[in-house]
């Protein structure tokens, strides 16, 4: 290190910021270009957000950072070296991500222990040896607890980086040991702008899918590819539109149905959240646009039918909801208090 880092690195660190390949989150690139000018990088870092917002995308660019065998360092990471493509398509012998092995599954402790046999011995070929755990929050009570030995004790050669869409299903022991990096969602204009730069999106889908993902550039990226998404949001809302004309019983049924939809649980009353959001706005005559600007009738309609105060009512319910997934609350009785808070019941 030099004895003026401030004046040497002012210049790198604007160049690394792209150099990074990640879209958005400048702030986050910023605070670990930081940490690496003044030698002072964590053991472990816990990158949280939203699914989609591109939590494991900055960890592996984060890996490249580490890795990347460029000579000038204010260059790194290069993305074209050896290590960085590497990285990139998941074949370097030093960066390795772990994750559940089905999806909606829970990480083991049996893969915990295999990746701590590896990390005990030196890196291969890089600088670091890089762990990417990533959704650590479905990773099992044994899985976590086998992870604080590595956490109190890492080699100095060794990296972890974690990912968790809710730090409330993390265990204190965890949270204290990682340096957490919150990533927010994107603004829809950036979201909007990199679908047609980089994916080649047509500019009025680009559009709509900027809306619709809230902010999560992974979101709007699956959903252009046709990894399902919008099927998924268009079977929810029309889920919603049909909680409207049940009766209570029904609801009821419908809470214990979706409690057990653990799963998408989540990404089902985000969908929710914001199509309430939508009624509020268009119920409290606001300039802001819609969200599903393509449902605009139905968000019309319902705005005349129930009026502000009950679509606000709504918007409550379903926030409270989701934050009750994250903490140690029965979830079939979170959710059949949200159905109840929900429009309708009156008037039937």
């Amino acid at each position: 290190m030099t004895s003026d880092p401030t004046t040497q690195n002012s210049k790198p660190k604007t160049q690394n910021l792209s150099n990074w390949g990640v879209v958005g989150h400048e702030w986050a690139i910023a605070h670990l270009e930081k940490s690496l000018a003044h030698g002072r990088i964590r053991h472990a870092y816990l990158f949280t957000g939203p699914a989609g917002v591109g939590k494991t995308t900055l960890a592996q660019a984060f890996a490249r950072r580490l890795n990347c065998l460029h000579e000038d360092d204010s260059v790194r990471p290069c993305g074209e070296c050896s290590a960085c493509r590497r990285i990139t398509s998941r074949n370097h012998p030093d960066v390795r991500i772990i994750e559940a092995e089905a999806v909606g599954g829970t990480l083991k402790i049996e893969q915990v222990r295999e990746m701590m046999r590896a990390l005990a011995l030196r890196p291969y070929e890089g600088r670091y040896r890089v762990s990417i755990l990533r959704r650590f929050h479905e990773a099992r009570p044994q899985a976590a607890d086998a992870l604080l030995k590595t956490l109190e004790e890492p080699p100095p050669y060794v990296v972890l980086l974690l990912t968790a869409e809710n730090v409330n299903l993390l265990p204190a022991t965890i949270l204290s040991r990682c340096q957490p990096v919150r990533l927010r969602p994107l603004p829809a204009a950036q979201v909007e702008r990199a679908l047609i730069e980089r994916w080649g999106a047509d500019p009025e889908q680009a559009a709509l899918l900027a809306q619709l993902s809230g902010g999560r550039l992974g979101w709007a990226v699956n959903a252009l590819a046709g990894d399902g998404e919008l099927t998924f949001r268009d079977l929810a809302l029309d889920d919603l539109e049909r909680v409207l004309t049940e009766s209570r019983v029904g609801r009821f049924q419908r809470a214990e149905t979706m409690a057990k939809r653990k799963d998408d649980l989540r990404e089902t009353l985000i969908l929710w959240q914001a199509f309430w959001r939508d009624v509020v706005l268009i119920a409290s005559e606001s300039r802001v646009p819609p969200v599903n600007r393509d449902r605009r009738a139905t968000l019309n309609r319902l705005a005349r039918e129930i009026g502000l105060e009950e679509a606000q009512a709504a918007l409550r319910a379903t926030r409270a909801a989701l934050d009750d997934l994250g903490k140690n609350v029965n979830t079939r009785l979170s959710l059949e208090v949200m159905l109840l808070d929900y429009p309708g019941l009156k008037r039937q």
